[in-house]
């Protein structure tokens, strides 16, 4: 098995002088275009509207030519806790490329926000892809069982409170591209990640029904620092006898949820023939940790 290492970077920003960038190591990621998105977050505070900036740059970039610049966009949008995000998103819902859609529906339970279940609701109605009706079906559960209210995920299993965390981390839900069942994906990320991010030992998960209000009170009491891990998984690449897996977190701060940057991790093994759940599973978990366990090692680069 090879492990090919995406990269670390991280964006720096102040509100008085040019960004920095600081790298851990390069690498091309998936959610480049991302990190053009957080070129504007950077420089939100140095104009008068900030957030209305922000979204408004967000939508545009909702009709980008490139679906990758498109998806990016929704995960951003989900992250801004805006409710003007909702059009925006409910309007990716109808992206001609399965993984916007899913990446929209995704977003709109992260804002959970109840006037997004008209529109999720008439989506799940037309939709024939499983991931993105799974990923619909999700978002309208979350948002009818709590209203409105801020997003984030990170499974069902109880939290272990860790006095000694220097870091407040709430998980996404995990966008998933590979074709196999959201369930399935989701139990397997979410428990490596959970499992890797508390055996670092500097770290604290969050309630995934969590307010803003509540994780600043939080955070201010335990003097800890806060981040917001967005998860998306790759569509499975089988060749030549390979299959290639590759997890991508987005790293956001938290709970405003402006973008800092993204750590992705590929793994690929040998000799696997097609549809070999067994060998999908293992790299998914060990690729899910390890991007995991990187992210705990580098946490104060994107500080």
């Amino acid at each position: 098995m090879r492990d090919n290492v995406g990269g670390v970077s991280a964006r720096l920003f102040s509100p008085v002088r040019a960004p920095k960038v600081g790298r851990v190591r390069g690498g091309k990621a998936v959610l480049v275009a991302s990190l053009l998105v957080a070129g504007l977050f950077g420089l939100a505070p140095r104009v008068a509207h900030a957030d209305e900036a922000r979204l408004r740059f967000l939508s545009e970039k909702m009709r980008d030519a490139d679906p990758r610049v498109r998806t990016s966009a929704a995960l951003a949008l989900g992250a801004s806790n805006e409710d003007g995000a909702v059009d925006p998103l409910c309007g990716g819902l109808g992206d001609r490329e399965q993984v916007v859609r899913q990446a929209a529906a995704v977003a709109l339970k992260r804002l959970s926000r109840s006037r997004s279940l008209e529109c999720l609701r008439n989506r799940e109605r037309v939709e024939s892809n499983e991931a993105v009706k799974i990923a619909v079906t999700r978002a309208i559960e979350a948002i009818s069982s709590s209203g409105d209210g801020g997003g984030g995920g990170g499974g069902g299993e109880p939290i272990k409170e860790n006095p000694n965390a220097k870091y407040y981390i709430s998980l996404s839900t995990v966008a998933n591209q590979t074709g196999r069942a959201q369930t399935e994906v989701e139990r397997i990320v979410l428990a490596s990640v959970r499992q890797k991010l508390e055996a670092a030992g500097v770290v604290q998960l969050a309630p995934s029904t969590e307010s803003p209000e509540k994780a600043r009170e939080v955070m201010k009491g335990r003097k800890m620092k806060g981040f917001y891990l967005a998860l998306a998984v790759d569509r499975f690449e089988y060749a030549d006898g390979n299959l290639r897996v590759k997890v991508k977190i987005g790293v956001f701060n938290y709970p405003n949820k402006s973008l800092l940057g993204n750590i992705d991790k590929t793994l690929t093994a040998q000799g696997v023939s097609s549809g070999d759940k067994a060998s999908e599973d293992r790299l998914l978990e060990l690729a899910a940790g390890l991007a995991s366990e990187q992210f705990a090692q580098n946490a104060s680069a994107f500080l």
